[in-house]
């Protein structure tokens, strides 16, 4: 398979100079067309805010002098919780206008598809099947992009999944998992199904996929310290988790502050998890919207995914330079060192 680079804007290794040129030509402008709005907004907001809390607590006083109930007072808090969501409002629905807006900029920049939510993908299914992703009862996904990198068909979308917990008080809900999913259509064939996950330590044991998968032994203690791989055919498996690979995914671990990075090779894809904070985040709308700075950090979460899926791809570089493939991307050191 032929690897070419992008031939479209590479927000992976975008200088100064050229998020310069993206943000004076494409994404100032409409920026400051919404800034008097946000202005409006923001008035709206404090006006709202200032008269619920004038009004609300001398209603919650009187009420308390006639019924002599505490629960008034949660009444209050819980009031004063809608006043405050109440004079927001305006400020939310256009944080994310302007974000969509931003990131169907920045997308089709890059050549690929942005969409603000999805409602169901397959993605998960297969990535629980292969104990990526923890169980949950209730899934949210957005800010989702596709598109191809190096000639590779990719998805990616954040992903948060919560578990549903019965009290004697009701039902609440936690979170399992939060952060980044990715699909990678990876320029090799598998035969079988490879899995890496987190090292449990002493509790390795429940990592067992019981006669599914078999556990590979390799030859690098540091990676079998952090990592546990297991695999339908031990031979594809050392192929996939090879030497080059194995650096990379402990470099990526190191530069993601040790986010339990974790991944399967299944059915021609490389499913990524990475758990973390919320990425692709406009910021704060009590500041003015035409901001570098924002825009910037925005492009920095998108080209830190970026370089990871660069990271896993170009591990099969020296794979595919040993097969006579020549048009393979020659490394980047900052993949690593800035990720």
């Amino acid at each position: 398979m032929t690897i070419v680079p992008p031939p479209i804007l590479d927000l992976a290794h975008l200088d100064d100079a050229g998020f310069e040129k993206l943000y004076r030509e494409e994404i100032e402008q409409p920026l400051l067309a919404r800034e008097t709005e946000r202005r409006a907004d923001v008035s709206t907001f404090r006006s709202r805010l200032i008269l619920g809390c004038v009004v609300l607590p001398p209603i919650a006083y009187f009420a308390w002098l006639y019924s002599h109930n505490e629960a008034v007072f949660i009444g209050l808090v819980i009031g004063l919780v809608g006043v405050a969501t109440f004079a927001y409002w305006p400020l939310s629905e256009l944080y994310d206008q302007v974000k969509s807006r931003m990131l169907i900029t920045i997308a089709d920049a890059m050549g690929c598809h942005y969409t603000a939510t999805r409602l169901e993908t397959a993605i998960i299914p297969r990535m629980l099947d292969l104990g990526l992703l923890p169980h949950y009862d209730r899934a949210s996904y957005e800010d989702c992009f596709t598109g191809e990198r190096y000639k590779c068909a990719f998805d990616l979308f954040e992903a948060h999944l919560e578990e549903k917990h019965q009290t004697k008080n009701g039902t609440s809900w936690s979170t399992v998992f939060r952060g980044q999913i990715v699909r990678v259509a990876f320029p090799k064939h598998f035969l079988g199904v490879t899995v890496v996950r987190r090292s449990l330590g002493l509790f390795n044991f429940l990592n067992s996929f019981g006669n599914k998968l078999q556990h590979i032994g390799l030859e690098d203690p540091k990676f079998e310290r952090d990592f546990e791989v297991f695999g339908s055919d031990q031979v594809e498996a050392r192929e996939l988790v090879h030497p080059v690979f194995m650096e990379r995914l402990l470099a990526l671990e190191t530069a993601y502050d040790g986010k339990r990075l974790r991944c399967g090779f299944q059915d021609g894809d490389l499913l990524l998890a990475v758990e973390g904070r919320d990425r692709f985040e406009l910021g704060s709308m009590f500041t003015p919207l035409a901001d570098p700075k924002r825009v910037r950090v925005v492009v920095n979460d998108i080209a830190e995914i970026l370089r990871l899926v660069d990271s896993m791809l170009t591990a099969e570089r020296a794979p595919l330079l040993a097969l006579g493939n020549k048009d393979v991307p020659a490394e980047n050191p900052q993949n690593i060192a800035n990720p």
